[in-house]
């Protein structure tokens, strides 16, 4: 925009700094930034272009402008699921595919789901996932991947955080929710098995976080098991 204005003879000026006696009342930021207006000398030709080229261009702009927002929400829309916000399986997994060494991974289940659906129907399961993944994006970081693999387990790629990190991190998870889960999803405690990226990669390590969580299970449930690398299988449990 900067360069149409002056090729037309004008200059750009912030709205806040502008002289309303040679600026003209045509915000060109489109939204994108602080008021901007073009400026010229009200008798120039550079003020007649301005005044006249503009309008019609900036209604183009904005055309333009909001189908791209359009398609970006569209795309950011196709990339979470529908129910509790997070991504979804196919958004997450790619998501995943960049894990490196020093990264980790969570795969929680949400225990006694089935029977607190069963029991208190589906808009109260329905309430209790979507209390969960708002949780989750309340509680993790916003370079954080939390995603939804289907039904009541949820998984986290955690980019630069170890397994520690991460085990301390969903132990915040488990505190949060029990004070914060609907009435109806009161039995639904979290097992979480986490474990550290090596250089297997992100889909090993998620494997080793599912093995990690069902060792929580076998434990008594409602617990984070940690499970550091493929070559090392010392683990630490929490209640």
């Amino acid at each position: 925009m900067s360069t149409l204005v002056r090729d037309l003879g004008g200059a750009l000026v912030a709205a806040r700094y502008a002289d309303p006696t040679t600026s003209i009342p045509v915000d060109v930021s489109l939204g994108l930034s602080e008021p901007m207006l073009p400026a010229a000398d009200p008798v120039s030709v550079a003020a007649m272009r301005l005044g006249t080229v503009l309008p019609e261009f900036l209604a183009s702009a904005r055309l333009v402008l909001a189908g791209v927002q359009a398609e970006l929400r569209r795309d950011e829309e196709s990339r979470r699921d529908h129910l509790t916000g997070v991504l979804n399986r196919r958004a997450w997994m790619r998501q995943l595919s960049r894990a490196a060494p020093g990264d980790s991974v969570c795969l929680i289940d949400l225990d006694h789901f089935k029977a607190t659906n069963d029991t208190n129907g589906h808009a109260a399961g329905d309430a209790a996932l979507r209390a969960f993944g708002a949780l989750m994006l309340r509680t993790f970081r916003e370079d954080d991947a939390c995603g939804r693999l289907g039904g009541d387990e949820f998984v986290c790629f955690t980019p630069g955080l170890d397994g520690r990190g991460l085990a301390d991190r969903c132990q915040e998870v488990r505190t949060r929710w029990e004070s914060e889960r609907p009435a109806a999803a009161a039995r639904i405690g979290l097992t979480i098995g986490v474990a550290e990226v090596g250089e297997d990669g992100g889909r090993a390590a998620l494997q080793r976080a599912d093995a990690a969580m069902y060792e929580g299970k076998a434990k008594g449930r409602n617990r984070t098991t940690l499970r550091s690398s493929a070559e090392d299988d010392r683990e630490a449990s929490r209640e």
